[in-house]
């Protein structure tokens, strides 16, 4: 029979929206690895619709005790009712008190959202931030791997919480896109800005950076993916917010990297950024931050810049106008990004639970790589 283990998370682990996708991902890797996944929402009965009634951020589920608290009984309750092998949380809303293993995943820690720019947990009380601190730090101490996306959030595990080192594993984030190899046009740069948010991922800057690389290049172009205000500038095109959950959009942003010869993202901040690493699986070199896990995910197949290095931006993307500068990245890219998927990030977990039964002999480690290159004014 084969191990049952349980993907914890506050929402639908099998909803595409649900941190990202990543939870259905790691539900689709376990399966594949001949695991049987149980998704566990941790959220108990009636509690987001007293968030939406109090109209509390998302924060709330995480901060507010009451709700915290009731989190991880709910979750331990069904834990115990699907008798579960060994059991995986992701992120830190809550606190589970079962005896089976337990290993954590995670993108970001709090400590390191408190210090960037912007920051979602900017509007806390002191007493909400000291509370999360604390519970994050039973967690990690109570687990028995710590896994993260980046060598960068594991360094914030190790350094703000002091856990040790050899308890935490660098296990990477899977792509949400699944390319093949096309035959690509490098002859003409094609510029790609595919992000949610316009602001946090700096479309503006991209905007007018690519009104300076027109003079150069006038034939180049720029496709926009996301919530973008109203365009009309030349050689831009925009496509609105383009959801994972729609078939028909997942295509549409495979086509669109099947047509870039460039993906530009320089986020203020990325915790792993998983669009750079569906962009590298499909041979499209990036441009991204500086700022958290980015300069691993993008590695050697890209460049990266400073949030508000304007002079920056337009060197890397002028350096990426080049064809053979392009190809040669986007081929980096590409397998850098092959260690990029749920069934990897699966392997690594399984490995990181040394669940009784399991076959550890095909799991693949997380190779740490080469930094993407910084580019400055």
């Amino acid at each position: 029979m084969p191990p049952r283990i349980a993907v914890i998370v506050h929402g639908d682990p099998t909803a595409p929206r649900t941190w990202s996708g990543s939870p259905a991902g790691i539900i689709e890797g376990l399966r594949a690895c001949g695991t049987e996944p149980v998704p566990i929402d941790a959220t108990p009965p009636g509690a987001r619709r007293v968030r939406s009634v109090l109209r509390r951020r998302w924060t709330w589920d995480s901060t507010n005790p009451l709700v915290a608290t009731g989190s991880g009984l709910w979750a331990d309750a069904a834990v115990a009712r699907h008798r579960v092998d060994g059991a995986v949380q992701i992120g830190s809303g809550f606190r589970l008190r079962t005896a089976k293993p337990l290993v954590t995943f995670e993108d970001e820690t709090v400590a390191q959202a408190l210090r960037q720019e912007p920051s979602d947990l900017g509007l806390l009380k002191p007493r909400e931030v000291r509370r999360w601190l604390e519970r994050q730090g039973r967690i990690y101490r109570g687990a028995r791997v710590c896994c993260v996306g980046s060598a960068w959030t594991g360094d914030s595990v190790r350094d703000d919480y002091g856990i040790n080192p050899a308890k935490i594993q660098v296990v990477g984030f899977g792509r949400n896109l699944v390319t093949a190899p096309v035959e690509r046009d490098w002859s003409v740069p094609r510029f790609l800005f595919l992000g949610v948010w316009w602001e946090l991922k700096r479309g503006d800057a991209v905007l007018a950076a690519f009104a300076r690389v027109r003079e150069r290049h006038p034939d180049a172009t720029l496709d926009i993916a996301g919530r973008h205000p109203p365009l009309d500038a030349p050689g831009v095109r925009g496509h609105g917010l383009l959801s994972l959950a729609s078939p028909e959009d997942r295509a549409r942003m495979i086509e669109l990297l099947d047509h870039a010869t460039c993906m530009v993202v320089p986020s203020r901040r990325e915790a792993f950024g998983i669009a750079y690493a569906d962009a590298g699986a499909a041979g499209v070199p990036c441009i991204g931050t500086s700022v958290g896990g980015a300069p691993e995910t993008i590695g050697p197949g890209g460049l990266v810049v400073e949030p508000g290095d304007e002079e920056g931006l337009v060197a890397a993307m002028l350096r990426l106008c080049d064809p053979a500068a392009a190809r040669e990245l986007g081929e980096r890219a590409r397998e850098h990004a092959a260690q990029f998927t749920w069934e990897a990030v699966a392997e690594r977990i399984l490995r990181a639970l040394a669940l009784p039964g399991t076959d550890l002999t095909r799991l693949a480690p997380y190779v740490e790589p080469r930094r993407a290159v910084l580019i400055s004014a």
